[in-house]
């Protein structure tokens, strides 16, 4: 009822039923990228306590005060950035929402096509010198808790969205978001598009951000260790790296003239916050009784993650510093928003996990490697060239899948798809590192194995934009040109892919930790519900328990 009024009164009628219904000021939702549910434990004794001095802590406050859910597991099988935040946005699968990945190969321009980009739209607010290209939405095939909590409120509600990705910025946040911003590495400023500013300017408080270059400082500045020598110890060292002394400052992995180094590095995550806080202020977030929605993405844990493994000095320091940031973030909101955080919901997951470094796991007796792809591509190619016919077969292997080429395709119109597709199958099986293959005739016809694996392949398969063969390789196996000895990566229906971290607390929330196993996907249709809107249109998961009654 209260959906129908505000839409039918606009921000009066939802000022004025919002007033009668307890609704959160504000909902956050923090999504650390990178972020595994071991790290909740693995350092537990490392982070804050629950309160301190009359402060709330971090990781710790909200798995004592509010909802943990140790057993949070994505349930697709290409866990990548733009996949994880489109589900936590939306709360429906790649199967429906469409974003199957980073990127996918289109079939009708015969190019890649990145999760956000949008050339229909323009730059808003680059700096010189900056290289960004227009972003939005605008692949999303559904809806998001913001777009329904601005329908609801006949757009008095406010929301925003920012983190130093483009994709999860949007993603998470959708199409009818206030002000999404996303960082530009090249420049060091805020930018966005006209999909979200359609005056052609960034909200002031960005503009004032780019204009203070908070980040220039810290350029030259190195990482320090903010635990013990001692703690640093039970981590891994990374090859070349010798001896049991820690580093006293970390090196940075990401050059050049821009802010990658600085982005890979906490300052990346306290300069997300500092940006948080101003837009709070700015935008009144949480003053009045018409709820609104922050969303933000920690991104330099990605990168960290990405460059020396999860088991590295750096991954454990850097999940320490995003303790204590989050604590500030939250005591800021206490003092910020009336009511204080009994007045907001507070939410923290993750896009997806990480393996080990493969060569790092290898010498530990843990069978790991990189695939060479392109030993899957002469594979498919060479089974389909002697099985059908000389052709150009394979127009892409995007995203881990492989896509028919459509030349192939015409040239042979009475070759059987499913049959090419098998032929492919088989020919790869073969291949080191290939686990297991399936065409798309067998998925969309319902004979995926009827196990987690094949249940998983089902959820992150679209018809229109998934390929013509999907590829899952061997657990703690990494796709690659060639073995490079450093970094590691994510993607995989596996555990350390799937297993993520899960957090809610504040308004709402039941205190207590609820060991059944649950999806990111539910935590949209939860917020829905605490917010008094309608689910985004394709959440169909059941509510996260540990809920108090709201009706």
């Amino acid at each position: 009822m209260w959906t129908l009024l505000a839409l039918l009164g606009g921000a009066a009628g939802a000022a004025n039923v919002a007033a009668a219904t307890p609704r959160p000021r504000l909902v956050v939702v923090i999504s650390i990228d990178q972020f595994r549910a071991d790290y909740l434990t693995r350092f537990d004794d490392l982070y804050l306590p629950p309160r301190s001095d009359g402060k709330v802590g971090g990781f710790r406050y909200l798995q004592t005060r509010g909802a943990w859910y140790p057993d949070c597991r994505y349930a697709h099988h290409r866990t990548v950035t733009g996949a994880g935040h489109a589900i936590l946005g939306s709360g429906a699968q790649p199967s429906v929402n469409g974003v199957v990945g980073n990127s996918w190969f289109d079939r009708a321009s015969r190019k890649s096509v990145y999760c956000v980009q949008d050339p229909k739209s323009q730059v808003v607010g680059a700096l010189a010198g900056s290289k960004e290209t227009p972003m939005s939405a605008a692949n999303l095939l559904v809806t998001t808790v913001a777009d329904e909590l601005e329908l609801a409120t006949g757009g008095a509600a406010r929301t925003v969205s920012l983190s130093l990705k483009d994709r999860a910025a949007i993603l998470m946040s959708g199409h009818r978001t206030d002000a999404a911003v996303w960082f530009d590495e090249d420049t060091g400023g805020w930018v966005s598009s006209n999909y979200y500013c359609p005056d052609g300017r960034l909200p002031e408080w960005a503009t004032e951000l780019n204009a203070q270059k908070l980040l220039d400082p810290l350029k030259a500045t190195p990482w320090e260790p903010s635990v013990s020598a001692e703690a640093l110890e039970r981590t891994w060292r990374l090859p070349g790296r010798t001896g049991v002394t820690p580093p006293k400052t970390f090196s940075h992995r990401r050059s050049g003239a821009g802010y990658g180094a600085v982005t890979s590095s906490p300052a990346g995550n306290e300069f997300v916050f500092q940006s948080a806080r101003k837009a709070v202020e700015a935008e009144a977030l949480g003053q009045d009784a018409i709820p609104d929605l922050l969303t933000l993405n920690l991104a330099s844990n990605d990168y960290v993650g990405h460059g020396y493994g999860p088991d590295s000095a750096e991954v454990l320091d850097i999940s320490v510093q995003t303790d204590r940031q989050l604590s500030e973030f939250l005591n800021f909101l206490a003092q910020t928003v009336p009511g204080g955080l009994a007045n907001v919901t507070v939410a923290i997951s993750a896009d997806h996990g990480v393996v080990g470094i493969p060569e790092l796991l290898a010498a530990e007796s843990i069978p790991a490697s990189r695939a060479v792809a392109p030993a899957i591509r002469t594979a498919a190619e060479r089974a389909l060239d002697t099985g059908v016919g000389a052709a150009d077969w394979i127009a892409s292997m995007d995203n881990g899948e492989i896509y028919f080429g459509a030349a192939a395709l015409a040239a042979f119109p009475n070759e059987p798809r499913a049959r090419l597709e098998s032929r492919v199958v088989d020919a790869i099986a073969g291949v080191p590192g290939v686990y297991f293959s399936i065409g798309k005739s067998a998925i969309l016809s319902g004979q995926t194995p009827r196990t987690d694996l094949g249940e998983r392949i089902a959820a992150g398969f679209h018809p229109s934009r998934s390929g013509d063969v999907v590829v899952i390789l061997d657990p703690q196996w990494l796709a690659g040109a060639a073995p490079i000895g450093t970094g590691t990566s994510h993607g995989t229906p596996f555990t350390y892919d799937t297993h993520v971290a899960l957090l809610l607390g504040g308004f709402g929330v039941r205190a207590g930790t609820y060991g059944a196993t649950v999806e990111p996907a539910q935590l949209a249709p939860t917020l829905s519900h605490l917010l008094g809107v309608a689910r985004p249109s394709a959440a169909d998961e059941p509510l996260l328990p540990g809920l108090r009654d709201v009706k």
